[in-house]
């Protein structure tokens, strides 16, 4: 009887840990366990870290079923634009610099104004000194990755195409518009498709929390703009006078 018991309880345990880890939420096929979301930086909400593990899984998904994979071509057009831009920041840096030295030769100047085109000529010089290092490195490792730019291109082709399927707030990001209202709408579509499922519905409540809170800056509807920047022309200058 009790050779049964102790069998019994190995038997149990085993089953456990043929389960694996708890489970938080399965995305695309991909299960989101308790022991990755534990690991979150201090400072960092739960809800804002299972995001972020659900985010790629579904964004690459969405790529691949609509055919939005960056072509050859579009890396392509990305990279020149970057090597224009390059061209033309050194340029006009250069041109800066010049400047800035002969400025710093009258005697004119007042104390605030020469301290701030002191700094100004440090900064442009140290820049010239990467550019230089730069350019004693091979090319392939000074170019920016293809694999980087195709995840660019695809960003922006993705961002374009859920803003004009599901509409929404467009929020003015860091690097340009991002679909806000679009994003929180795909998200809740996967679930409805079955493609996302929560394991835990008051984080499941506080993702959708999230994602339906206002961002800090939105992009008026009228100034929505989707035109990735390597499709605009380059500013002819940004330096002040």
């Amino acid at each position: 009887m009790k050779t049964s018991f102790i069998l019994l309880l190995a038997g149990l345990s085993l089953a456990v840990a043929a389960q694996g880890p708890e489970r938080a939420a399965t995305v695309t096929g991909v299960v989101i366990t308790r022991d990755e979301l534990a690991a979150v930086p201090d400072g960092i909400a739960l809800e804002t870290r299972l995001l972020e593990l659900i985010w790629p899984s579904i964004a690459r998904h969405y790529v691949d079923r609509h055919g939005l994979a960056a072509t050859p071509a579009e890396v392509e057009d990305a990279l020149a634009y970057h090597r224009e831009f390059e061209r033309k920041d050194r340029a006009q840096r250069a041109r800066k610099l010049e400047e800035l030295d002969r400025r710093l030769t009258a005697d004119s100047l007042g104390p605030e104004e020469r301290t701030w085109l002191q700094e100004f000529q440090g900064t442009l010089r140290r820049l010239a000194l990467f550019d230089l290092e730069q350019d004693r490195m091979p090319p392939q490792d000074r170019e920016h990755p293809q694999a980087f730019l195709a995840l660019w291109v695809e960003t922006w082709k993705m961002n374009r195409a859920i803003y004009e399927r599901y509409g929404g707030v467009v929020a003015l990001g860091e690097f340009g518009p991002s679909p806000h209202g679009a994003r929180a709408a795909l998200i809740a579509d996967y679930e409805r498709q079955g493609l996302l499922q929560f394991a835990d519905t008051g984080l499941r409540e506080r993702v959708y929390a999230m994602l339906e809170h206002p961002p800090s800056m939105v992009v008026p509807p009228d100034h929505v703009d989707f035109t990735p920047h390597w499709k605009r022309p380059i500013p002819p200058s940004y330096f002040p006078d």
